[in-house]
């Protein structure tokens, strides 16, 4: 028995670790736990692989994790929303089950980490583990600054840890490369803002990088999207800006993209008031949509669609996609408060916007 199967219980939500890292909860149905509702298609893609991730990193089986990879690490392998079942892998590795408190954590993780490598020396997966813990590292030195606001200690220990975070990223790159490993370019996006001396221009052509090399890993592009804004290294119109982009990029699915980054960052930052404070446009929203469901009419997909219709207070395309819907309501899509929130898009009352806080005022 190894370390990792010894220090954790067998019994434990596997829906608690399910949120993407890093803020990343793009689209993912593990919300719809919270509203009692029986899991949809979508849902049970993505409870599927977490919990048979999570199992193997519990019992410390890497040959089974290995497997798993090599299974996931295909285009094809998608979720009935289209999401890459390789990308719900990964969210595991990055959420490593742990009872440890967080700023310990990392040190498990890298002893799995070791582990992993001991057995499979060229292992992509178990190369980019090592690298999330780097990164947790990273996250506990920055504590609650942006990345443009960081004191100047923080700032020195968040550099130290990317570097050492990237010299295994690039350790990894030959063996990320042959098996055509998309997260390793998103993990890389995630490392480089922290880096010493990293420029906006030098972050630009790592993304341009990342995202020519894998141009439909949605992931990739959340990433490049949470530090496009303000605070991280990014400009009031950087995400409007990227998402654009996006829609002209190389991919099978760039028309779907725009949609699709939204949708992330509705989740992660914006939270119902993309079209104000993100600078989202419905009209190509809606096209961007349109596509997307074409390619993925998952019930998933068309709650999405209704839902951001509602917020776009565009009645007559939500109604449309409702009536598509029919019975299948997912009301974990419909924000943070879906059930209702669903009942008054429904009598055409968008919901209103959650009360910004008072600012503090100087003494």
């Amino acid at each position: 028995m190894t370390i990792v199967a010894r220090m954790f219980p067998r019994t434990r939500s596997l829906l608690a670790l399910a949120c993407l890292a890093a803020g990343l909860c793009s689209q993912t149905a593990f919300a719809a736990a919270n509203e009692g509702q029986v899991a949809d298609a979508e849902m049970r893609a993505q409870q599927d692989i977490a919990q048979e991730t999570v199992r193997h990193v519990l019992a410390g089986d890497v040959e089974q994790l290995e497997a798993l990879y090599l299974r996931l690490n295909h285009p094809g392998e998608r979720t009935p929303g289209g999401l890459w079942k390789l990308s719900v892998f990964y969210s595991q590795l990055r959420n490593f089950p742990t009872r440890i408190s967080h700023t310990q954590k990392w040190i498990e993780m890298q002893e799995f980490a070791r582990h992993w490598q001991a057995s499979y020396p060229d292992s992509v997966p178990g190369g980019l583990l090592g690298v999330f813990a780097k990164l947790d590292e990273v996250e506990i030195a920055r504590g609650a600054s942006t990345l443009d606001a960081m004191p100047g200690m923080h700032r020195l220990m968040t550099e130290i840890f990317a570097g050492e975070a990237m010299k295994i990223l690039e350790k990894t790159r030959p063996a990320a490369a042959k098996a055509n490993d998309p997260e390793w370019h998103r993990t890389m996006l995630d490392v480089a803002p922290y880096l010493g001396g990293m420029s906006a221009d030098g972050y630009r052509q790592k993304m341009d990088e990342a995202l020519a090399r894998h141009p439909d890993y949605h992931d990739a592009w959340f990433t490049a999207a949470l530090f496009s804004r303000p605070g991280w290294g990014g400009t009031p119109d950087g995400v409007a800006r990227l998402a654009r982009d996006a829609g002209q990029s190389a991919g099978k699915e760039a028309p779907a993209l725009y949609a699709r980054i939204y949708w992330a960052m509705d989740q992660s930052t914006y939270q119902g008031r993309l079209f104000d404070a993100g600078g989202a446009d419905w009209p190509t929203m809606r096209t961007s949509f349109e596509h997307m469901v074409g390619q993925y009419p998952a019930a998933w997909n068309l709650n999405g669609f209704a839902y951001f219709a509602c917020m776009a207070k565009d009645y007559k395309t939500m109604d449309a996609i409702v009536g598509r819907i029919g019975p299948d309501v997912v009301h974990a899509v419909w924000g943070a408060n879906g059930k209702a929130t669903h009942a008054l898009c429904l009598a055409h009352k968008a919901p209103a916007k959650a009360p910004r806080a008072p600012k503090a005022r100087r003494l």
